[in-house]
């Protein structure tokens, strides 16, 4: 079951993510606002990215069709580093 969580924000300041990620041993590609991600003995992937919506209401998505501890962990580093240059975050479980 995939799951997919959506972070709403200002976006005012450009957050690296794929930096903030890049040393991880699960790290596969990835700059700014866009990261793969993928565990090579479980096999879980996740991927981050910057979604332009037509409303002007961009959002950070967080998904992975099999959803594990990276999962977690990713979700966790994602609304950490986007909280250090915004005070309104929503995060909103899609699926």
């Amino acid at each position: 079951m995939t799951h997919e969580i959506h972070i709403q924000s200002y976006f005012s300041l450009p957050t690296d993510l794929a930096g903030q990620m890049r040393d991880w041993p699960e790290f596969v590609a990835g700059e700014k606002f866009s990261v793969q991600l993928r565990n090579g003995q479980t096999g879980e992937v996740v991927e981050v990215s910057l979604i332009e919506t037509k409303d002007d209401r961009p959002y950070v998505s967080v998904r992975s069709p099999n959803p594990g501890s990276l999962f977690d962990r990713v979700l966790g580093k994602v609304v950490y580093a986007l909280s250090e240059h915004s005070d309104y975050l929503i995060v909103d479980r899609v699926s």
